[in-house]
């Protein structure tokens, strides 16, 4: 007889406890620990993970022992309080256990038949996100694996809100069509406008302010010139906190330019579309509830772990209609609500667990409280950057977002600081004190960081500074012994929607 290849239940229990005290311990202690792996290289953790497929079982501690050793230890600490890179939040304790409970539960929320109580807990936690976010209360949605699924889904919608016939023809039944972005808009919604299959010569750039935000002006002048040409406008992808900066687009009035035009308007919030329920960003989600569709990220906002994303459309029904399929071996859409229907995935994990159990442990009001906070650091982080002599900010802090360089009086010109800036950021990581991306401005090299770990605090600021001065320090006496001095300076990366934008001139 086979044995079943489970643990038994004292030994689940044991492995449970060590799971528990790890993260516990892990989490309290991330502030002490640095926040990168300094040795940590792509052939140094190859060489320390590799070994044959194991065939017999090495037994709980073993196992545990190599993922301590061999996975946790060299890991980027996301949760670490000067970890202010890209969008990568700090979860918290509740919704880390959470993702466990929901793969005991092994829940797949596709038909409601197989997964009931997971489906109405998602159905609910979309409630709440609208609530919590101000788009329409009517809209319908669904959770997807983040903000890149959220944009496609977002355009795929407008596509069948243009061209029904297109899910029966495909792309023959569509005459030439464009999609209108900023150059600050996510990488994403040109991915979503290239996997639609209109590729990139679809994409329009659409010019932006001094403050980073697509002019509604320009949208309706490359609109109309379209219309001209014969070019059916098919999307507005306006952006509710960029990525480089945290601008937010002007929603309001690029609403009602789409109104007048008859564009489709989504709207990426997937860092900001929660803006509406800050003190401190309300502003930004003006005129949100008149998008056609709008994406939010809970693994940005709510502080839950990878991966937890939402689209939502006002327009009801469309989402069945985009993705809806008959199949003889699941239940269909007459026999209840199905969320197969509603995206393009038929294998869907409980997300929603961890947010039901985030907002219901924690409370929706002190995570809201947390943001503001963050964002007041970073407004005060900004003003410590134009207080020192050596640095310089290159747009105005918003959502807890501040772009800036290194400016120290001995290197002189755009390229070498350029230079500077672009090198320092590796040596900072590898550091291990603070951890801070990288992006452009125009022409322009910035350091980015991002507010987002609930663990940061005011005395992490002159931390952070000092950091990126001593990184620097360090750039420029490796140039002043190197043959030729400094290194050319890298060739500015094409935007999202490949056009340029000036460089800011003045902080």
């Amino acid at each position: 007889m086979t044995v079943p290849p489970e643990l038994p239940p004292q030994a689940i229990r044991h492995l449970g406890r060590w799971v528990a005290d790890f993260v516990a311990e892990y989490l309290a202690t991330l502030s002490e620990q640095p926040v990168a792996d300094p040795e940590a290289t792509p052939a140094r953790l190859q060489a320390l993970l590799d070994e044959p497929l194991p065939r017999a079982p090495q037994g709980v501690e073993a196992a545990l022992a190599d993922f301590r050793n061999k996975i946790a230890a060299p890991s980027v600490r996301v949760g670490h309080p000067r970890f202010l890179a890209w969008m990568r939040t700090s979860p918290l304790a509740g919704a880390v256990f959470a993702e466990a409970l929901a793969a005991a539960l092994n829940q797949s929320v596709a038909v409601w038949q197989g997964a009931p109580a997971a489906t109405e807990t998602e159905r609910l936690v979309l409630r709440w996100l609208l609530a919590l976010s101000g788009y329409a209360p009517e809209a319908e949605g669904i959770l997807t694996s983040g903000g890149s699924m959220a944009n496609f889904v977002g355009m795929l919608l407008a596509r069948q809100a243009a061209f029904p016939e297109v899910r029966q023809k495909g792309l023959r039944a569509m005459p030439p069509a464009a999609v209108y972005l900023s150059p600050e808009a996510h990488y994403s919604q040109v991915k979503a406008v290239e996997m639609m299959g209109l590729g990139k010569e679809a994409v329009r750039c659409v010019p932006t302010d001094t403050a980073r935000r697509m002019r509604p002006d320009a949208l309706r002048t490359a609109i109309r010139a379209d219309k001209q040409r014969g070019i059916v406008p098919l999307a507005v992808g306006a952006t509710l906190g960029t990525t480089a900066t945290g601008a937010c687009d002007p929603i309001a009035d690029i609403a009602a330019v789409c109104a007048e035009e008859g564009v489709w308007l989504h709207v990426d919030g997937a860092y900001g579309g929660l803006a509406a329920s800050l003190s401190t960003a309300a502003s930004c989600a003006r005129g949100l509830a008149r998008a056609d569709s709008f994406t939010v990220d809970p693994h940005k906002t709510l502080f839950v772990p990878f991966e937890a994303g939402a689209v939502f459309t006002r327009h009801r029904g469309l989402l069945p209609a985009t993705f809806g399929a008959r199949a003889a071996y699941l239940p269909n859409a007459e026999e209840g609500f199905q969320f197969r229907d509603y995206g393009p995935q038929l294998s869907r994990n409980f997300r929603a667990l961890k947010i039901y159990l985030t907002l219901k442990i924690y409370g929706a009001d002190a995570v809201m409280q947390t943001w503001e906070r963050l964002h007041r650091l970073a407004a005060r982080f900004g003003a410590l950057v134009d207080a020192a002599d050596d640095f310089q900010r290159l747009a105005p802090v918003s959502l807890g977002i501040a772009a800036f360089r290194y400016t120290p009086p001995e290197v002189a010109g755009e390229a070498a600081l350029n230079a500077l800036n672009h090198a320092l950021v590796p040596v900072l990581q590898q550091q291990g004190e603070a951890f801070l991306s990288r992006t452009h401005l125009g022409e322009t090299e910035a350091l980015r960081a991002c507010f987002i770990s609930y663990r940061t605090t005011e005395d992490d600021l002159p931390r952070l500074l000092e950091a990126v001065r001593r990184a620097g320090k360090a750039v420029l006496a490796r140039w002043r012994t190197a043959p030729g001095g400094p290194p050319t300076p890298p060739r500015r990366e094409a935007s999202p929607a490949d056009c340029a934008q000036p460089s800011p001139k003045t902080s």
